[in-house]
């Protein structure tokens, strides 16, 4: 019993349940098809929304102007209805369909993800949260539409003349100008990528630190690379990723809240499909 009562498809059910208990209580018997009433929740509705948008309260002639839109609207409305403009309209349709679907949506966020169920969603999802190692580096630059085909060869020459241990400001001035740093600190993977391509990325994290080593390529010619520090990867502790993992837990709630609806739902229906073409059994189904 207890497990049902968690099922969001139960909580759909009762808060629509809900929803027509009230208006059976509130609505008239007779409802007047030729009067529009509009009642002061909904005028406050308007003025709320008019704040929200503007940052501050309706004049008068505002407010007059937003009831006028709204008598307009609630016109349009029921006389497209009795004109039948809303069927087979493919806007409306799909306008339909969200407001069911956002019904469903928040069903599924009634009851906040617990921590034992972030915690499995972590565990089954490793990669998606892991955090990249990070690295500390210098590097030296050598252009190829300076030097052409000679620059790798200019990058060996110059590997060869630099000195063990942490380089100074000489060897910094070795190679070519770049608009981009010579010392890059607490660099991710994505970081390098972002600034020297995928090719220069990958390669760095193939280098052994405390020496320099190259050349290594990237988008912009070819570079001598000298790491000074790594952080190595790792699986984050909840508390690291807590909002990633709970937007990604709501989401798959949302669209398994959805699928849900439509699985249930479509139980009512015979559905069948016509083939496409002559002698075509693939499309034809039926539920």
């Amino acid at each position: 019993m207890q497990r049902w009562i968690r099922e969001p498809l139960f909580h759909f059910l009762a808060l629509g349940a809900l929803i027509f208990l009230v208006y059976g209580i509130v609505a008239k018997e007779d409802v007047d098809e030729n009067e529009i009433f509009i009642s002061r929740g909904q005028q406050e509705n308007l003025v709320n929304t008019f704040s929200r948008t503007w940052q501050r309260l309706p004049t008068p002639q505002e407010y007059q102007g937003l009831l006028r839109d709204y008598i307009r609207q609630e016109i349009a409305y029921r006389q497209s209805r009795e004109l039948g403009l809303d069927e087979n309209d493919i806007v409306i349709r799909r306008r339909l369909r969200q407001k069911m679907e956002m019904l469903a949506e928040d069903v599924a966020g009634l009851v906040p993800p617990t921590d034992e169920e972030l915690q499995a969603y972590l565990d089954s999802h490793p990669s998606a949260f892991a955090i990249e190692p990070r690295f500390g580096l210098y590097q030296l630059y050598f252009s190829v539409d300076r030097r052409g085909d000679e620059a790798r060869d200019d990058a060996l020459q110059a590997l060869g003349a630099l000195d063990e241990g942490l380089p100074d400001a000489d060897d910094l001035v070795i190679g070519d100008p770049l608009p981009l740093p010579a010392l890059l600190e607490d660099s991710s993977l994505t970081d390098l990528g972002r600034l020297f391509g995928e090719v220069f990325a990958e390669s760095v994290a193939g280098v052994e630190p405390g020496r320099w080593q190259g050349p290594v390529e990237s988008g912009f010619g070819w570079h001598l690379v000298y790491v000074f520090e790594v952080e190595p990867g790792r699986q984050p502790a909840l508390e690291e990723v807590r909002p990633a993992v709970e937007l990604e837990v709501k989401n798959r709630r949302r669209k398994a809240s959805i699928d849900g609806l439509y699985d249930r739902l479509a139980e009512n229906y015979r559905i069948e499909i016509e083939p496409l073409l002559p002698g075509d059994q693939s499309a034809a189904a039926s539920q």
